[in-house]
């Protein structure tokens, strides 16, 4: 009977896992910056591995442990996004203020509370090249974490008055308000329909299924992780299909 009861309560703890307690950085120290690296996996003429790094993004956080600027470079064309997020007195995003190295204008996200939760974020730009238009939309539980969330975007060619693009991406969340199914609609071309259903273990994304707009399984993609000293991960590993596709490197820089 002893023995039983050890057994069981072994596969109980085993099955358990404390979940980390992360700061508004998303780490679980307080840091000055992250830099992340991406870096794409090829097979040569003698399936060898070949490492491409295409992008890399700069994360800078402030006394509040939020994230204040991001910049990201894309090597291949040397193209640059730079992102400063401003905040409210109550210490919510109040803006998110967008540059591109390819574009001279400078777009702008604002969001919309209802008392401290998130309700809205709007951002609309036109020039004489394009109109572009960005809605998010939030739903809460009765608690007030997260339920749902959707984003639609429209992308218009005042030239040709074209609609070059225009989709509706819905987010499902659960009760510790990680996503748990996107479905993105693309309202032109219906074929490219796509949903996405992700699974965890102790907080941590470890599976991501595709599914096309047949609802059929198009793909498989598991993650794969090497952590710090401080429980932050250091190295991920994306493998599609069972291939190993992409590389995630990040450095932190600690307070």
């Amino acid at each position: 009977m002893n023995r039983l009861l050890i057994f069981l309560f072994s596969v109980l703890f085993i099955g358990c896992c404390n979940e980390k307690k992360v700061l508004n950085n998303g780490l679980t120290k307080k840091a000055t910056k992250s830099t992340v690296y991406f870096i794409r996996i090829e097979k040569d003429s003698l399936n060898k591995e070949v490492k491409d790094t295409l992008a890399i993004r700069e994360n800078k956080y402030n006394t509040n442990d939020q994230i204040s600027n991001l910049i990201q470079t894309t090597l291949l064309n040397n193209e640059k996004l730079e992102i400063d997020y401003i905040y409210n007195n109550f210490n919510k995003i109040k803006t998110e203020i967008v540059k591109m190295s390819n574009d001279s204008s400078t777009y702008t996200v604002d969001y919309f509370y209802k008392d401290t939760l998130a309700i809205k974020t709007q951002s609309e730009t036109k020039n004489d090249i394009f109109r572009f238009k960005q809605i998010g939309e939030y739903e809460y539980h009765s608690d007030n974490t997260l339920k749902q969330s959707s984003l639609l975007q429209q992308y218009i060619d005042i030239e040709s008055k074209d609609t070059i693009t225009n989709t509706i991406e819905i987010s499902k969340y659960d009760s510790n308000e990680l996503v748990t199914e996107s479905e993105l609609s693309n309202l032109i071309k219906p074929e490219r329909n796509r949903t996405l259903k992700y699974k965890y273990k102790c907080g941590t994304l470890i599976k991501e299924l595709g599914f096309n707009n047949k609802d059929s399984l198009v793909s498989t993609t598991e993650y794969k992780y090497e952590f710090d000293k401080f429980e932050n991960w250091v190295k991920k590993e994306s493998f599609i299909n069972d291939e190993l596709n992409y590389i995630q490197l990040r450095k932190i820089e600690y307070k």
